[in-house]
């Protein structure tokens, strides 16, 4: 029987800077094998809602429970520990490396990479879910869509089974995007909550 029980959900989440109210009382289900749409103009809060669940802002009110539990998430890493990634539009890549590198980047381990083992994991994760992706391609070389998958894999490799996508499509082209939601349908099959974030 399937677990009834949401991977996330958000309560009466208020959020202001200064007199600025950004998010006035929201709440939100975020439901496993589940793509969710976050839709709304520019500056209707739905990114600061969203950078509460991953641990960039910190609510002034309400409560957020993920799988049942309550928590608090003060930073991105507590964000992760928790399962939750996000991908945001601006991608947070360094240039100079390679797609391998940038993934591992900042976790936590030797200070020796097996590089090997990390390809091998990649390799596996993007034929799970059907992504194209060159480990050893170093980020200036690649195209926007590669940086996004870059970023895409980065927080499946570190464990995330709550995906939130920032404007995922807003840099892409047709094909590119029907090849994302094909990837996205591909997680979503294997369980996993994903948030779109979108204005169109």
């Amino acid at each position: 029987m399937e677990s009834t029980i949401n991977a996330v959900e958000m309560r009466g989440i208020t959020k202001r800077f200064g007199s600025v109210l950004a998010n006035d009382h929201v709440s939100l289900d975020i439901r496993r094998g589940e793509i969710l749409s976050l839709l709304g103009e520019n500056g209707s809060g739905k990114t600061t809602l969203t950078n509460m669940l991953s641990g960039i802002y910190f609510p002034d009110e309400g409560e957020i429970r993920v799988n049942g539990e309550p928590v608090t998430i003060r930073s991105p890493k507590d964000a992760f520990d928790l399962g939750i990634g996000m991908i945001h539009q601006h991608f947070k890549l360094v240039e100079l490396f390679t797609a391998a590198e940038n993934i591992v980047l900042g976790l936590p381990g030797s200070t020796r990479l097996n590089l090997k083992a990390v390809t091998e994991k990649i390799m596996a994760l993007a034929n799970q879910y059907g992504f194209h992706i060159e480990p050893n391609k170093k980020v200036y070389d690649m195209s926007v869509s590669e940086k996004q998958t870059v970023e895409i894999v980065k927080v499946l490799y570190r464990g995330a089974d709550i995906l939130i996508l920032d404007e995922p499509t807003a840099v892409l082209t047709p094909q590119e995007t029907d090849k994302l939601f094909q990837v996205l349908r591909n997680m979503r099959a294997d369980g996993k909550a994903i948030v779109i974030i979108t204005h169109k």
